[in-house]
């Protein structure tokens, strides 16, 4: 009963009504709730199959240094530290670094290159050495010095070593294409792909950041309503409280994301019929991608709002979320990190299920989604703790921060 009275107390509030209507907003406007314009189709010989990333010296040698080179003329480097476009420009001591380490690849005379600062290039391609000038240098090595550029320009720039795969596109034959499309067809079902693509946006988007509102305001209510007093009296134990609202908030939550996903995929049944098509794979999606991260948004909330009485749990998850959201997806193993929040796969369109890299990092999303599953329980079980110990007088919520403060600004005095 005490879970069927938060679930209800959740479900009828206007926030989580306002959830819903961003959940479907939020995805809406990123065009996973209608795959009807990405078709795919069988290969057909002759045909042009897109790009691809690849991790081949041979390209992504000439490329990088042909890119830092074209910077280093222009003192204008483009850094992405926090997802965000930052133009670095370069005092000289740097650019003097910058023109050693361009010279210590090609085995140019440094102050050649340095004298070239500024230069007016007639076209924005030509560039008058390349890598093969240094016979020598091994692209682990090359890795090195354009690790070193990245350190140089702050972070975040092209020339960090799991960044460089970014300059190695290559075109798409038609064997991969195949290759491809039977991945598609038969290991994702052709719907395996779509949930995948929906789960990828929906974490970002949504289930990342929002349920920790969700969880702050429910939390929150009773406090503001001054029914504290009134819950902490329950003969029930503190983890049986705190865990039926934190299911019931999780219920609430998974609810229109179940509802969203079958929507997007069922958009797509009509347009291969005849086909096999694994019906479940919007909910597996659900509850292995998108669920861990909801459980963890919602886990944060209840945790620091149930310790302080205050709604810092939202700036914690915003800063986390948006520190996630925004270090780049460099390559598809950063995305599948053990710490990512939120595990992206849609890192461009040039493949559109890139089901062969999923099939290559599924375990270590399991891992990730596994862990978070673990730190989310973990983070209920703590609420509990201070759910109890608040119960029983021993902590006060915000005037326990507002002590500490205090404490701080006196020793500061």
């Amino acid at each position: 009963m005490l879970y069927l009275r938060e679930l209800k107390k959740v479900m009828f509030s206007f926030s989580y009504i306002l959830f819903v209507i961003i959940a479907v907003f939020a995805l809406f406007s990123q065009g996973v709730l209608d795959f009807a314009d990405n078709i795919i189709s069988e290969p057909v010989a002759g045909g042009n199959y897109g790009a691809k990333r690849e991790e081949i010296p041979e390209v992504i040698m000439p490329a990088a240094l042909q890119s830092l080179y074209i910077e280093f003329q222009e003192n204008n480097y483009k850094c992405y530290p926090v997802g965000f476009l930052k133009n670095v420009k370069l005092n000289d001591e740097e650019q003097m670094r910058i023109a050693e380490i361009i010279a210590d690849i090609t085995g140019m005379d440094v102050d050649e290159i340095y004298r070239t600062q500024g230069a007016v290039r007639s076209n924005g391609n030509d560039v008058f050495f390349g890598v093969s000038d240094n016979k020598n240098l091994s692209y682990a090595a090359f890795q090195e010095r354009m690790q070193e550029v990245d350190d140089i320009l702050g972070g975040g720039s092209s020339y960090a070593k799991e960044a460089l795969i970014g300059f190695g596109t290559v075109s798409v034959s038609y064997e991969d294409a195949c290759t491809a499309y039977g991945l598609a067809t038969g290991q994702d079902q052709i719907t395996g792909g779509y949930a995948r693509l929906f789960s990828d946006y929906a974490v970002a988007m949504v289930f990342a950041i929002f349920p920790v509102f969700l969880a702050v305001i429910i939390s929150m209510k009773d406090h503001h309503a001054k029914m504290s007093e009134l819950i902490y009296t329950r003969k029930a134990p503190g983890i049986r409280i705190v865990g039926m609202r934190y299911l019931a908030v999780l219920t609430a939550v998974m609810i229109p994301a179940v509802i969203l996903s079958y929507v997007s995929n069922a958009a797509v049944w009509g347009m291969y019929q005849g086909m096999e098509l694994d019906y479940f794979a919007p909910l597996k999606y659900d509850f292995g991608w998108i669920m861990p991260t909801a459980m963890m948004s919602i886990a944060v909330g209840m945790f620091f709002t149930e310790l302080t009485n205050t709604p810092i749990a939202i700036a914690v998850q915003g800063i986390w979320w948006f520190i996630d959201l925004n270090v780049g997806m460099r390559s598809v193993s950063a995305a599948y990190s053990l710490m990512r929040l939120a595990p992206r796969h849609n890192a461009d369109s040039s493949s559109y299920f890139r089901t062969q890299d999923f099939i290559d990092n599924f375990s270590n999303l399991v891992c990730n989604r596994l862990l978070f599953t673990a730190f989310s329980i973990l983070l209920v079980a703590a609420a509990a703790v201070a759910f109890e110990a608040k119960r029983k007088g021993k902590i006060n919520g915000n005037h326990e921060i507002k002590r500490i403060f205090a404490g701080i600004k006196n020793r500061r005095d």
